[in-house]
């Protein structure tokens, strides 16, 4: 006789909001006390929707592999992004997903990453060497200012120049406005502030289209627009602009939030600093090469460990099509289902030590990371696993071997980054790092 299934425990939290603002405060607080009451499944609401988390890698496979079609992305992003990033790609399902993924396949294959890599060397280079001139230096701003610049000249292959404050002000206000409560443009509130951003950016990239498709560029917008299938069958225009602004958003934001967290964590850890600066002088030259990416191995653990302990993503959603169950608990149809990869990136039964800054644990002979394949999951999994992984590998890897041949990086003693986890990860205080040059012939000390 088959056991009855079992109400997942929870709480509604406060009248109409729930847990909103807890959630919007401090996510990752709330996920502990809501963990700490009722264990690693648990239901809690935002606004007039019941939330179920589930909070281990088992819970992660169930949802992000979805093996019995039991989840939709599409409806679970729409209810914060339906009018600020419509139809990206993270918000489409089934075989129209497919579809636009093969699509979009192309600027991502080896032989574009390579060329990327390539036209980021210098720019990357020239901008770094400057930050050491600036006072009171706030590294995730400086950041954002260059992953913004490199995402606009590969992607739309152009320079923004004297439009990129505006630009970046866009997408800024763009993601500011997925969090708020009131979902209504009044009196120049940040939901309006966010869909004005997103009218500039349509207007933006939609007037280029034509010439994109005529043009023999190879950037990421080009082959977007020219993209076409066995059948002859491309991207509408609308489809062109939806998928060009959600890749600029999550190109240069959640690499701005995982380039923080890593170069906070170095700042911390100066022998890790070492480790990489002398990998990078030993290959030899004054910028790092395609073919030398897999060779910065210091580099990679850094990242993987960055991303372990701040996922740029705290949470990633799904809505149930179906009642369905997991581990004997029922989910509902119309349940919005999280799965959490800052909260399964500290489960001690997979990581030792989690709280701990200890990139050695993703090495081969460790390999925390591969106890359970669902365990790390900063691009999250399954089919919408994120498209530009390697190319946010590349970025960072660029840029780390870049700073550090040129500057030590530290923190005032005893300082501790200020995080604000939704909705991408971001030092609240922008990073104030301390840059020291390095004189040649100390490179590799």
């Amino acid at each position: 006789m088959t056991a009855p299934l079992r109400a997942i425990p929870g709480e509604n939290g406060l009248p109409v909001v729930g847990h909103t603002l807890q959630f919007i405060r401090n996510c990752n607080a709330l996920f502990q006390e809501m963990h700490g009451k009722y264990g690693p499944v648990y239901f809690n609401r935002y606004l007039s929707t019941r939330a179920v988390h589930l909070m281990t890698p088992a819970g992660n496979e169930f949802v992000l592999l979805d093996r019995d079609k039991n989840f939709s992305s599409r409806r679970a992003w729409n209810k914060s992004l339906r009018h600020l990033f419509p139809n990206g790609l993270m918000l489409r399902d089934g075989d129209e997903h497919r579809q636009h993924r093969r699509l979009m396949g192309a600027p991502f294959k080896a032989s574009a990453l390579k060329g990327y890599v390539e036209d980021m060397n210098p720019s990357i280079a020239s901008t770094v060497t400057g930050w050491g001139l600036q006072r009171d230096f706030r590294f995730y701003r400086a950041i954002k200012e260059l992953t913004l610049d490199l995402a606009a000249n590969i992607f739309v292959g152009q320079s923004l120049n004297r439009e990129s404050q505006r630009v970046n002000r866009a997408f800024v206000d763009l993601v500011e406005a997925s969090m708020v409560v009131v979902r209504y443009p009044v009196l120049g509130n940040k939901y309006q502030r966010g869909l004005e951003g997103r009218a500039y950016l349509v207007d933006y990239f939609g007037s280029r289209i034509a010439a994109k498709q005529q043009s023999k560029d190879t950037d990421m917008f080009a082959e977007i627009c020219r993209a076409q299938d066995d059948d002859g069958n491309g991207f509408s225009h609308q489809d062109t602009i939806d998928h060009i602004i959600f890749l600029m958003m999550a190109a240069h934001d959640t690499t701005t939030s995982a380039l923080s967290s890593v170069c906070f964590a170095l700042a911390k850890n100066p022998e890790w600093q070492q480790r990489i600066r002398n990998e990078a002088q030993a290959f030899g030259s004054a910028q790092l090469d395609y073919d030398q990416m897999p060779e910065f191995e210091s580099a990679e653990l850094v990242f993987k460990e960055a991303l372990r302990l701040y996922p740029p993503l705290p949470v990633i959603p799904r809505q149930a099509l179906q009642d369905c169950e997991f581990e004997g608990f029922q989910i509902l149809r119309g349940d919005q289902v999280f799965v959490s990869p800052y909260w399964t990136h500290r489960t001690p039964e997979i990581w030792s030590n989690p709280e701990q800054f200890d990139p050695e644990r993703f090495n081969s002979e460790r390999a925390e990371d591969r106890i359970h394949k669902h365990a790390w999951i900063p691009f999250g999994g399954g089919a919408h696993k994120c498209l530009g992984l390697r190319f946010a590998d590349f970025q960072v890897k660029l840029v780390l071997f870049h700073l550090l041949r040129h500057y030590e990086i530290s923190v005032k003693p005893g300082y501790e980054m200020p995080y604000q986890p939704a909705p991408i990860g971001k030092p609240i205080d922008l990073l104030p790092l301390q840059l020291k040059p390095i004189h040649p012939g100390r490179a590799a000390a």
